[in-house]
């Protein structure tokens, strides 16, 4: 009986580690990218533009807008990897949206900068940010 239980004990730890190393791997998703996805991206941002961040694979469900004040784009340190950066903070585009144009939706900057992402939304809904968080309402 106690290999049964030892045995399980081995699947269990496997299986947790196994978990802890998948929950990091999607938290950068699409935060170190490729010089083509960051131009695709800042060629769709402006200063003065609101971005919504939300990360659903975290749990959370209200975007929180944020308005550009200073927009980058840099090389990193690892390998031939890039990364957009608003406000002085390097961002991950599974994580962020923006404003479509179309029917009062927001589109993931994944998406737009063709960036494969899991567990995340291409388009959310306007009706999803609270009315306490509207554009213009963010501090810096």
């Amino acid at each position: 009986m106690s290999k049964i239980y030892s045995g399980l004990s081995i699947l269990g730890c496997a299986f947790g580690s196994s978990l802890m190393l998948c929950l990091p791997a999607l938290a950068d998703q699409c935060s170190y990218i490729k010089k083509e996805q960051a131009i695709a991206t800042i060629s769709r941002l402006d200063i003065n533009q609101t971005i919504y961040k939300l990360c659903e694979p975290c749990g959370e469900k209200d975007p929180q807008s944020v308005k550009i004040q200073h927009l980058s784009m840099e090389k990193v340190d690892y390998q031939d990897y890039w990364q957009v950066g608003v406000n002085g903070e390097g961002i991950d585009l599974a994580y962020v949206f923006v404003d479509s144009g179309v029917e009062d939706n927001l589109v993931n900057l994944a998406a737009i900068a063709n960036c494969p992402a899991q567990s995340v939304s291409p388009v959310l809904s306007k009706e999803l940010i609270p009315s306490g968080n509207q554009e213009g309402d963010t501090p810096n």
